[in-house]
């Protein structure tokens, strides 16, 4: 028997610690906390890291019992001789699906966090902006295209 459950289950615990993180980071952006944004993202990227370890481990199994080609190794081909395997093996597909199932998930979630961070940093932009003194309706163009806000000499700053 193939030894990829053990690899299966460690990545379902990652997914299900990583969508954990996903959720505590919205909150952190929702309370503007960027040291525990920063604790964070330094969390998922070694949960990450530790992903990317373990399916660079499963894929050498799969070379290795030459169930994948060794040179161009794909999921398709571990999903198909996943089908054709006998009922020992439906703990494997099980713990894939829930994988998958969480992978999607985490994908929705960072997205939804990129949608927060991305509007959180308009407007920071637009209030650091209007300290400076400068309107997003006076702007003119530089030589080479870009547009730069014209500044005015009554800045909160000098106020």
């Amino acid at each position: 028997m193939i030894p990829i459950a053990p690899i299966f289950i460690r990545s379902k615990e990652i997914l299900e610690k990583l969508s954990s993180l996903l959720d505590e980071e919205r909150l952190a952006y929702g309370q503007l906390d960027s040291e525990t944004i920063i604790t964070l993202s330094e969390q998922k990227q070694a949960l990450l890291d530790e992903m990317n370890k373990l399916n660079e481990k499963r894929v050498n199994i799969l070379i290795k019992f030459d169930i994948v080609d060794r040179k161009k190794p794909s999921e398709e081909e571990f999903k198909s001789w996943l089908t054709l395997q006998d009922s020992s093996m439906d703990n494997v597909r099980l713990l894939m699906q829930d994988c998958e199932t969480l992978l999607k998930k985490c994908k929705t979630q960072n997205n939804t966090n990129a949608r927060v961070l991305n509007t959180l940093q308009k407007r920071n932009k637009h209030l650091f902006e209007l300290l400076q003194g400068h309107s997003s309706k006076n702007k003119v163009y530089t030589a080479r295209g870009s547009t730069r806000p014209i500044s005015s000499k009554h800045t909160l700053g000098r106020a």
